[in-house]
């Protein structure tokens, strides 16, 4: 059987990643009539063993400096119609389209192809750019690889088929490896640059290579070089990508107009492609946006739109235009699209311009949540800034985009809400439970909950559908973001959570306590009661959480913080009350110092405290509380006979002795009235 494709990689001592990318290699050679060289460039006999795991054909290859001079080697060894190479540090998620490219024939349209190279920023994996790598070819006699570093297989030929798979490669992740790789390949590219100083893609690598390692001035100046050789070669495609990339390089300087100004001139000087033209206005976007200059970002935003839909109706424009990481995937990142669509739309509000706003708003990603999601902030903060007007055009798309039952969950709040506001109690309430139904986002459902609250609407719903450290999230958030004037109302929520949910209504409660002793500034006795109140509901949640044993005092410790603060405060409030002031104070310090949260609390405690301390009259007996009551008496009778002088004296004796009490601080002051009229 004839071998149909080769498949070469070069293995250094990176045996952390080489065994995930082999792997990754399986189905092809299960699958393919295929073979698999691998080029052994280093020393580590660990990685030996991983590679003759999958491969006969592990070849030695002592390493000079050269990376074309080690691809080579593994390309004379091939014997595919077709040689695809790799690298160790890649590994492809899925090759079902390589396998049916070949199975099926469709390689016989073709003479090369390239598949998508997914660069990380981050180890977490939510962060990367998508590169188009020129990776396979239909091997002929004149077949090579060129250029000691960033190496390029040729000669090119078309026609080239575009695979949407990817390998994944976190090679660029910024740590020691990357700066050690950089501080490696930067030499070598200078190497080269002198020897062929007329090769484009030299220019394009230190630029690359620059910018990875930090130095943004040296980059900038590469690409600008790179621009001036582009103008003496027939390179549209390298032309576009460093028009591309300076727009990039340029924004990373002091000062934003100027990049405007340049970026304006190569869009109407240099008649950039329709591709590098979408990437050049998006970062107009992003820099007019960024210096309030709002009808410019306006105006850019339907050029880019107006452009992206034409590019759209000719689809060969973005396979033929693509080069390196800028093609289709780039500019249509969700992240960057929407993300400027963002902006155009903040601009057109602020400006007025509503037909505007309703565009861009139209052409954000209604259907998709997981992507809208990260857009609710703003769309909340827009809510707050225009109201009204700002509603009625989120109710257009409603009206526009789909049916109630398949319209977006954000939208569907906004008809529900301005069913309540105008009165259609029954419709809205129906729409805010179908809400609290669906909604998938906490961000979102943290919103559904305050309004459920505001509205006196039952949450069950919201409830029912989430765990309880879910919920207890989500009630924390919430309550804190509402006003206190509400505060009552949340007690009456409880209730009726109570009845289903016993621990999520625990949750509500202990944050709405937490709330009225934070913005409530309730007095000694009430604040007391309610501290202990707010101690009590924490012990009973977590008594619904743990086993008797725990609250056994041997095993306290073991306990959260929350709860041991609790039963700690819960002593120091009965000693207070017995008025064993010094134990109670050394109590409450263990428990400032268990649960720092509560500080606040603690402070006030001793703050009212002290000046009960100061007041005698707390600290008498039932004689002196008669007597001062029939001094009272005696005062009242005094000033309204206007016998000023003799009511002053008994006032001078009493106030001393009960300077907290109220009825003797009005006393004083109807006396003052008197004596000064």
């Amino acid at each position: 059987m004839d071998i149909v494709l080769t498949i070469s990689l070069l293995a250094s001592d990176r045996r952390e990643s080489l065994e995930r990318c082999l792997d990754s290699l399986k189905p092809l050679l299960s699958k393919l009539p295929s073979e698999l060289i691998i080029i052994f460039t280093g020393t580590d006999e660990k990685v030996r063993e991983i590679a003759e795991k999958y491969t006969p054909q592990v070849i030695p290859f002592a390493w000079c400096g050269d990376f074309s001079a080690a691809r080579n080697k593994g390309l004379k060894e091939a014997q595919g119609e077709w040689f695809l190479y790799i690298d160790d540090d890649e590994w492809f998620d899925d090759v079902d389209e390589i396998c049916e490219f070949f199975l099926g024939g469709e390689y016989k349209h073709y003479h090369s192809a390239h598949y998508v190279q997914r660069n990380y920023q981050e180890w977490n994996g939510t962060k990367y750019s998508d590169f188009s790598a020129f990776r396979l070819i239909q091997r002929t006699a004149e077949s090579r690889f060129c250029g000691a570093i960033h190496e390029e297989l040729t000669p090119r030929m078309e026609p080239c088929k575009y695979f949407q798979i990817c390998v994944h490669h976190y090679g660029y992740v910024k740590d020691a490896g990357s700066a050690l790789k950089t501080s490696r390949n930067i030499p070598m590219l200078l190497q080269v640059m002198k020897e062929q100083p007329g090769h484009i893609k030299n220019y394009i690598q230190l630029a690359k290579e620059y910018d990875l390692a930090g130095d943004w001035k040296l980059a900038e100046e590469y690409c600008r070089k790179g621009r001036e050789t582009c103008r003496e070669l027939n390179d549209p495609y390298s032309k576009g990508w460093l028009q591309a990339y300076l727009s990039h390089l340029v924004t990373k300087k002091n000062g934003k107009m100027p990049a405007i100004s340049e970026l304006e001139l190569i869009l109407t000087q240099e008649s950039p492609m329709e591709l590098t033209s979408l990437v050049l206005y998006q970062q107009l976007i992003q820099l007019c946006a960024e210096e309030k200059e709002a009808e410019k970002t306006v105006w850019y935003g339907w050029k880019f739109e107006k452009l992206l839909k034409e590019m759209d109706e000719k689809e060969s424009l973005w396979e033929q235009q693509s080069y390196g990481e800028f093609g289709e995937n780039y500019v249509k990142n969700p992240e960057r699209l929407y993300g400027i669509r963002v902006k155009c739309a903040a601009s057109a509000l602020e400006i007025g311009d509503w037909t505007s706003a309703a565009y861009f708003l139209k052409l954000f990603p209604w259907e998709t949540e997981d992507i809208l999601c990260r857009y609710y902030p703003e769309l909340e903060n827009w809510k707050g800034i225009y109201a009204k007007p700002y509603v009625d055009l989120l109710l257009g798309i409603l009206d526009d985009i789909a049916s109630d039952e398949q319209a977006p969950i954000y939208l569907l709040l906004q008809k529900a809400l301005d069913d309540l506001e105008k009165g259609r109690n029954e419709e809205g309430q129906e729409l805010l439970v179908y809400c609290m139904l669906h909604a998938q986002d906490c961000y979102l459902q943290q919103q559904l909950l305050k309004k459920a609250i505001r509205h006196q609407v039952n949450f069950t719903p919201l409830v029912s559908r989430m765990s309880l450290d879910t919920w207890n999230n989500l009630v924390t958030d919430a309550v804190r973001e509402l006003p206190f004037s509400l505060n009552p109302g949340l007690h009456l929520c409880e209730e009726e959570l109570e009845k289903h949910y016993p621990l999520h209504s625990l949750c509500l409660k202990r944050q709405r306590l937490e709330q009225k002793l934070f913005k409530g500034f309730p007095i000694f006795e009430e604040f007391t009661e309610t501290l202990k109140e707010y101690c009590t509901c924490v012990i009973e949640f977590y008594r619904g959480l743990f086993r008797d044993e725990w609250f056994q005092e041997e095993n306290s410790s073991f306990l959260p913080s929350e709860c041991r603060f609790a039963q700690i405060t819960l002593k120091a409030l009965e000693e207070l009350s017995m008025e064993q002031t010094g134990e109670a104070v050394r109590l409450l310090g263990d428990a400032y110092h268990i649960y720092p949260d509560m500080t606040g609390v603690i402070m006030e405690l001793f703050r009212q405290t002290a000046r009960r301390l100061d007041d005698p009259a707390l600290h008498a007996g039932v004689e002196f509380l008669q007597l001062a009551r029939q001094m009272k008496e005696t005062l009242h009778t005094l000033i309204d006979a206007n016998q000023t002088a003799q009511a002053a004296e008994i006032l001078n004796q009493l106030l001393p002795l009960m300077p907290e009490d109220l009825e003797v601080i009005r006393l004083r002051q109807e006396l003052i009235r008197r004596r000064k009229s």
